[in-house]
């Protein structure tokens, strides 16, 4: 088993605080913030994704 990551912790607290922002547009009718946070969801995933491929990758390498 890994050890903690901040770095992916704060990845999915980004992606969840986009997800929640979406909701909250949503509910206030702002596509702003519906945009806004359907971007930063998207950058914060994408981001852990391919931090975790790279990851992977490197660890496959190695073995």
């Amino acid at each position: 088993m890994e050890g903690f990551s901040w770095k992916f912790f704060m990845l999915a607290l980004l992606g969840t605080t986009g997800l929640m922002g979406i909701g909250i547009g949503i509910a206030e009718g702002s596509s702003i913030i519906i945009l806004s946070a359907i971007i930063l969801t998207l950058v914060s995933v994408g981001t852990g994704f391919t931090l975790k491929k790279k990851l992977n990758a490197k660890a496959e390498s190695h073995s």
